[in-house]
């Protein structure tokens, strides 16, 4: 027989698999590979490596490690890590609270109180950005973000911004972020084989950027371990490479409290949120004494991630996996139906949230808007209830989610922005690079965005940072939305705290700022960029001018009114119910208590 017809089988008769074998347990993979001092990188897709977060706080608690922590965001699990005193410096887009809305930790408050925390603030798409660069190797990466803000400000002083000119001659500026590199990442991954080779679902959020940069690689923990003929039949699914990988761990739900999305893979069953341990595990965040008996009972008396499950419960487990099925969102609003059924006329929130959809869809129909791009919360309500608007008009208003969610058409029962019911609606699924960096800052976008807001002064400047010493939550991806989507509308509950001459700190610049909607009326910008009253709410005021001195009263700079000044159309019974079907449990839309019926003359 030649040479090369021995080959065929000798050679090629079948597919190498590495001999390689980094399986190791949790425990030994931390003990081994991580050290005090170092810079760690939680790498957060949809799921979080949360099973690898606990065993952190298991290993460390009380040695002060003092690590740098870059991650999109800190919160939920990951605040074990700031109150057991173990990261001296925290570089996020957003540190507080998450779910089931956002707002301020007192983890958070009590560690920069005491000195014993800094935190570096940056948007939702330039931690991304900067690790991008590390993994490529680069010194600097171009962004539209942070320019005529007090975070691009913060950290040009720091040296991780700037503003250059643009070297190819158009006379621009362009903004730059210094590369980051952490020292380790943490991963958890759907499947991965014993040498590291693992598969990730979309929507891939931060995306894999801080574990390709770290220059001592990644721990990986994994739903499943598995072969490496598996990673080859779902090739496309593959993120992470063996090659940079230190070890890999079992650990099947290991991203709870966060669940773990798949769709059409009979061996990967997808697992949603836990939102009832997440409302709990905030609860005990309150006060370190109750923040301290949730980790011994959560964390420290449990001996390693399999106890954690066990602790769990298999019923927990079942319903889980519920809960992430596309029309298991039926059965939630029937659990809600009497309150659904509840007569009530709209408060001041839902009108907000109604008359806001109106202005984005006016937006929509003037300027030819392609797609929408929202925060969290009232924001997004409001683009939702937009979408449905125009659909009746055969107008296409494509949504978007900041995570990597493109094109999705909005479920029932939960407001939450990243509702698992939502991702398999979808035309696309990718990550925090493609929603924010290209769809609503490229070059050919035509995006509408939506924000809420803690303060917003006369230029429509957006603060959700800090007020005086108290960090509220951050940018997120406001930031990003407001620099580079075509116009933004920003969305605030009408109070003199709220509309200022000067915010406290531009977290958001008002620049494509054009329309503001609060609980009492609508603001649009005027020809020199000053926000002018042009429309109020029936209960603000019993004509125009009654209405007008009612809300100059609860904003702090000298307001400009409308001539033309606007009675706003009262919400339709359909517009209610639509949205009250979005968020059944009225987290974003305030309970119906007698000082709200009262503002609306009940």
């Amino acid at each position: 027989m030649s040479l090369w017809r021995e080959l065929v089988k000798t050679r090629f008769g079948g597919l190498h698999d590495s001999n390689d074998d980094k399986v190791l347990p949790l425990a030994e993979a931390i003990q081994t590979f991580v050290r005090p001092r170092m810079k760690i990188n939680p790498c957060s897709l949809l799921s979080r490596p949360c099973a690898a977060v606990y065993e952190l706080s298991r290993q460390f608690a009380g040695k002060d490690p003092q690590w740098e922590f870059i991650s999109s965001s800190m919160g939920g699990t990951y605040l074990a890590l700031v109150h057991l005193g173990l990261v001296k410096k925290i570089i996020v887009s957003f540190a507080g609270e998450g779910y089931p809305t956002p707002g301020p930790s007192p983890v958070i408050w009590n560690a920069l109180a005491s000195k014993k925390m800094q935190l570096e603030n940056w948007t939702m798409l330039t931690i991304p950005q900067r690790l991008l660069a590390g993994a490529m190797g680069v010194p600097f990466f171009p962004t539209r973000s942070l320019a005529g803000s007090s975070i691009g400000e913060e950290a040009k002083r720091e040296g991780n911004f700037a503003e250059i000119e643009d070297p190819f001659g158009s006379g621009n500026k362009v903004g730059v972020l210094r590369a980051y590199q952490p020292d380790i990442s943490f991963i958890h991954v759907w499947a991965a084989d014993p040498a590291g080779n693992s598969i990730c679902f979309p929507p891939y959020a931060e995306n894999i950027y801080g574990a390709m940069a770290a220059k001592e690689g990644v721990v990986v923990t994994a739903d499943h371990i598995v072969s490496t003929e598996f990673i080859r039949k779902y090739s496309n699914l593959g993120r992470i490479p063996a090659a940079i990988v230190r070890s890999v761990s079992h650990c099947p739900y290991g991203a709870h409290p966060t669940g773990n999305f798949s769709q059409n893979i009979p061996e990967l069953v997808p697992y949603a949120n836990d939102y009832e341990f997440m409302k709990v595990n905030r609860k005990a965040t309150k006060d370190s004494k109750s923040f301290d008996a949730w980790l011994k009972e959560w964390v420290f008396d449990v001996k390693d991630h399999d106890g954690y499950i066990k602790k769990l419960g298999q019923e927990r487990i079942d319903k889980l996996h519920f809960l992430a099925t596309p029309e298991s969102w039926n059965e939630e609003l029937e659990w809600m139906s009497k309150q659904l059924d509840e007569a009530r006329p709209a408060s001041p929130i839902e009108t907000m949230i109604v008359q806001a959809s109106h202005a984005m869809a006016g937006r929509v129909r003037e300027h030819g808007y392609k797609t929408c791009l929202s925060g969290v919360g009232q924001a997004g309500l409001a683009a939702w209830l937009a979408q449905d608007r125009l659909l009746k008009e055969d107008i296409e208003l494509t949504m978007m989610a900041e995570i990597g969610i493109y094109g999705h058409d909005p479920r029932p029962a939960d407001p939450f922005v990243f509702n698992y019911r939502n991702l398999p609606t979808t035309t696309t699924l990718c990550d925090i690079f493609e929603t924010l960096g290209l769809h609503t800052s490229g070059a050919n976008n035509a995006c509408l965005g939506a924000i809420g807001a803690g303060q917003i002064d006369r230029h429509g400047n957006v603060n959700s940072t800090r007020i005086g010493p108290l960090h509220l939550v951050g940018s997120g991806g406001a930031n990003d939305i407001a620099s580079a989507a075509v116009e933004t509308v920003v969305i605030v509950q009408q109070r003199k705290e709220a509309f200022l001459e000067r915010v406290d700190y531009v977290t958001s610049p008002g620049r494509n700022v054009r329309c503001v909607v609060s609980t009492m009326g609508r603001y649009e910008k005027n020809e020199t960029g000053d926000l002018v009253l042009t429309g109020y709410f029936g209960f603000s005021g019993a004509d125009a001018s009654t209405a007008a001195e009612e809300i100059k009263a609860r904003c702090g700079w000298n307001l400009q009114v409308s001539d033309n000044l606007e009675r706003l159309d009262e919400a339709s019974d359909y517009e209610l119910a639509l949205l009250r079907m979005f968020d059944p449990e009225r987290l974003f839309l305030g309970k119906a208590t007698e000082k709200v019926k009262a503002a609306v003359g009940v």
